[in-house]
């Protein structure tokens, strides 16, 4: 096994958890003096402890990830202690990292294995390391050090790979501020430990498709008694006098093809329309028509019509919405077939099934506002609610064919925000987020038109299209976009340019016809910013298209 030699700074970002608010993911053996965990010489009734915790059989990985690596501090006499879960071939996410003595956690770095490949190319085929001075590393573990992973000082280090059917599902890094010699008897219980481990992420992956196999279940059985509901109501559609109940969940009737009278409905009728059987025969004629919302009644008509022509056996199906009583609509499908044909072969009589299927159709128009709503995300960037960029090369692909057909103006002005990286290490990534909102909105509040198009371009950069817009017209609005951003008055103390959020414009424009591609005009526009920034930012300029 290789040896190695931690650092403490993070070249990664990670979240803070105050273990305070992990309280029930504790030990039992946080209530022991802190000298009984000397290195190694840990009871071993409270690796069976470790074992036998509700945690590492719950299914929830998180929960068995704080217990383990909390146990494994004190188990091994250790510093910190860290869980890695390792989904092949492009993740490898921290599920939870344990510093004895800060008492703290941290959760949620996520490393791609194909950019790390000095650490991650041997990890599937090692057995693990074994580290007792990192003073003097191997090239494994000097990554692990170069990218702020582990502790960057003498230290001592272990790697324990979780293995599960032979496959590498995790990593448990043990770490200790110190040099150290590893025993037998640690090893071995690190070993135990990571057996524990892959234990809880093989509960979990058990306790998923246990989940999706209760949910196929659910499914199938739907699906049977769906089933089994149409084939009972076809039977009953076949043996119309023997199988004609009162109790069918769906209404049966027989009616007149010529005249469309009502001859027999069962009483299950009154269940879904609020009608006695009696009222539909005093309805007269044509009843069905008579109840029937308007949007439908010309295709219940065409229906009707198409019976005539149909064989013995076949049955015409279609969705109505028909009148309660009380008032109000109430969705059936409706199979109909020929029942009775006189001598020469014309239809006499109709027999019918209806369904509601009022929550159905109900379900179908909710489903769809959602596919409307999912569409709309879509085009949108999820963090300032202003078009993405996908939205963004769309529109401007669009106005750019017009430009020469119409014989007008395009402008294009691309947005930065001053010094924002200083403004995240500042004030944090979420003050980031909340300043990028901001500004997004301000951006649209100064851009009036509904054709013109506001868009996160990328990071912290905006683009702003601006159809049958000459220079003059961009440099208002560039300078309008500027005094509304200032206004917004958040501070930036890290700014060079001034103690509030800024930004530097470029502005591109053309007049058709004009002999250039659009790669041009945005090329121009990112001239311009640049040529902003270089005068000092909080500021705009306009840029020259190269020909």
């Amino acid at each position: 096994m290789e040896p190695i030699n931690p650092s403490q700074g993070s070249a990664l970002v990670e979240t803070l958890v105050p273990v305070s608010s992990l309280a029930q993911a504790k030990l039992d053996i946080e209530q022991l003096p802190s000298d009984v965990f000397s290195p190694g010489h840990l009871p071993q009734h409270y690796l069976q402890q470790l074992s036998q915790h509700p945690g590492l059989h719950s299914g929830d990985l998180e929960q068995a990830a704080r217990v383990i690596t909390q146990a494994a501090t004190y188990i091994l006499g250790i510093d910190r202690a860290s869980l890695w879960l390792y989904s092949m071939p492009d993740a490898f996410v921290l599920l939870d990292r344990y510093d004895r003595k800060s008492d703290t956690r941290y959760q949620g770095t996520r490393l791609n294995p194909k950019e790390h490949l000095p650490y991650f190319k041997t990890l599937g085929c090692r057995q693990g390391l074994i580290v007792e001075d990192i003073s003097q590393p191997p090239a494994s573990i000097s990554y692990l050090i170069e990218k702020g992973l582990i502790y960057q000082r003498s230290g001592a280090f272990l790697e324990l790979p979780l293995r599960c059917q032979s496959a590498v599902v995790g990593v448990l890094w043990c770490e200790h501020r110190q040099a150290r010699q590893w025993t037998a008897l640690e090893n071995a219980n690190a070993t135990s430990i990571t057996l524990l481990a892959a234990i809880a992420i093989n509960n979990q992956q058990r306790s998923l498709l246990n989940d999706k196999l209760d949910q196929q279940h659910r499914k199938l059985r739907r699906e049977t008694i769906e089933r089994e509901q149409a084939e009972q109501a076809w039977q009953e559609s076949q043996q119309f006098i023997q199988r004609l109940i009162d109790a069918s969940t769906n209404i049966l009737y027989v009616d007149s093809f010529a005249d469309g009278r009502n001859f027999y409905v069962n009483r299950w009728i009154e269940n879904v329309l609020g009608y006695e059987p009696y009222e539909m025969q005093r309805l007269g004629d044509h009843y069905l028509e008579k109840l029937v919302h308007a949007d439908e009644k010309e295709m219940m008509i065409e229906q009707r019509q198409r019976l005539s022509t149909i064989k013995d056996g076949e049955i015409v199906e279609n969705e109505y919405r028909l009148r309660h009583r009380q008032g109000g609509w109430r969705w059936l499908l409706c199979r109909e077939t020929i029942f009775q044909r006189d001598s020469e072969g014309r239809p006499v009589q109709v027999f019918g099934t209806a369904t509601e299927i009022t929550n159905r159709k109900r379900a179908e128009v909710a489903l769809q506002n959602f596919n409307q709503e999912l569409e709309q995300l879509a085009k949108m960037d999820g963090l300032t609610q202003v078009a993405n960029r996908r939205s963004f090369d769309k529109y401007m692909e669009r106005v750019w064919s017009n430009v020469d057909s119409t014989q007008s103006s395009l402008s294009l002005i691309l947005c930065d925000i001053d010094y924002f990286k200083r403004f995240n290490d500042t004030y944090g990534h979420q003050a980031g987020d909340l300043c990028l909102r901001q500004v997004a909105k301000a951006i649209e509040q100064a851009v009036k038109r509904n054709t013109d198009l506001v868009a996160r371009y990328g990071g912290e950069e905006f683009a702003v299209v601006l159809p049958d817009t000459n220079v003059s017209g961009a440099k208002r609005v560039a300078e309008d976009i500027c005094e509304t951003v200032r206004q917004l008055n958040i501070m930036h103390s890290a700014s060079e340019v001034s103690d509030r959020v800024t930004l530097s414009l470029g502005i591109a424009s053309i007049s058709s016809p004009q002999k250039i591609e659009l790669d041009q005009l945005v090329a121009a526009a990112d001239q311009g910013l640049y040529d902003a920034k270089s005068s000092g930012r909080d500021c705009f300029c306009v840029g020259a298209i190269e020909r």
